[in-house]
């Protein structure tokens, strides 16, 4: 893995990341909701839970911010409280130290945790088909296969799990990864890199980054293409529901709570992405409604990907330790079954 260096590229991406970085507190008054409550008194209180986002507020989000302020959550005993995240790995391992109960993570984050010793375990599904896929400008690149990687230079996020998959798919579809350079960025500036042609290629999230890129791309007037990494072999989960395995031993019925309450707020939002987008620009209202209503959208179609199932199966699970194994990482690992459980999850299609 090659560090981005050149003394011509740091300087504006330092600035860029310093800008997006204040335009984005500003934009997200540097809080984060208020729990919707329910009317009176309670004779219970309300339990309180934190829930890594694991990056900003975004479409992606919306069940959780419609199951706030339907009051699903309290309706089940809760106070739900979402707080930006920095990355999948870094989520799970602030998971793992008890920083947040719950937390949107992905198995691959999950393994690598699982294997430092850390007890993070995955719930249930959102991303039931892996959104990410490589993304690059038409006009300066043709990029129809993993083999039109060689020799550009591919950016993505620090914490990605991209970082660890990368090298293992391209090398199952042929390719030499110490031809693709692969450049560590701050998620801030991986769209705008690519976009001014700071890189030759990037990371590219379905129900994230892909409606950024687009915006991006049309205010430079060229237009953005993408190859999934799914329709060439890496066929995983994205990210889902996890907690602590210490949690889910102690509280099992506060964790079937909250997934039943999150995920009837995700029903609402896929039902009527508009009303989902409204609920939480209440509480972002500078979110772009077109960027944030594409991700709600994209979102509901990786949900639905696998029928309308939360559950995760087996095998599925055990292709992303395998692709890490093949990267190097994990030798030796034999806990793939303790990546997740579907004890909280009914059998069937979820409303």
């Amino acid at each position: 893995m090659v560090a981005f260096s050149r003394r011509s590229l740091i300087a504006p991406l330092l600035i860029v990341a310093a800008i997006a970085g204040l335009t984005l507190w500003s934009a997200f008054d540097g809080s984060a909701p208020k729990t919707a409550q329910a009317d009176g008194a309670r004779a219970t209180p309300l339990t309180n839970v934190r829930f890594n986002m694991a990056w900003l507020p975004q479409g992606s989000m919306a069940g959780i911010f419609v199951a706030i302020d339907k009051g699903y959550f309290a309706d089940a005993g809760l106070a739900v409280e979402p707080v930006r995240g920095f990355g999948g790995m870094r989520t799970a391992n602030e998971l793992d130290q008890g920083m947040f109960e719950f937390a949107y993570i992905d198995p691959l984050s999950v393994a690598l945790n699982r294997s430092k010793g850390g007890g993070v375990r995955m719930v249930g599904g959102i991303n039931m088909q892996l959104p990410a896929g490589a993304c690059f400008v038409k006009e300066r690149h043709k990029i129809a296969k993993p083999a039109d990687l060689a020799g550009l230079r591919f950016g993505a996020g620090q914490s990605s799990m991209i970082q660890a998959l990368l090298p293992a798919w391209l090398k199952a579809n042929g390719v030499d990864p110490a031809r693709v350079e692969q450049i560590q960025l701050d998620p801030a500036i991986v769209v705008s890199s690519l976009v001014e042609g700071r890189i030759d290629a990037a990371e590219c999230w379905l129900g994230n980054s892909m409606a950024l890129f687009d915006k991006a791309a049309k205010a430079k007037g060229v237009t953005i293409g993408r190859i999934g990494y799914s329709d060439f072999g890496l066929d995983v989960y994205g990210s889902g529901f996890a907690t602590q395995d210490a949690l889910i031993e102690k509280d099992p019925d506060l964790v079937r709570a909250f997934l039943k309450a999150a995920y009837r707020g995700y029903a609402d939002a896929g039902r009527d992405p508009k009303a989902a987008l409204a609920i939480i620009r209440k509480s972002y209202p500078l979110l772009d409604e077109a960027v944030t209503e594409r991700q709600i959208r994209e979102t509901a179609a990786l949900m639905a990907a696998e029928g309308g199932s939360h559950r995760l199966k087996p095998e599925k699970v055990e292709r992303t330790v395998t692709y890490l194994q093949a990267s190097g990482q994990l030798q030796g690992f034999d806990q793939a079954p303790q990546l997740f459980t579907n004890s909280f999850i009914p059998m069937g299609n979820q409303p």
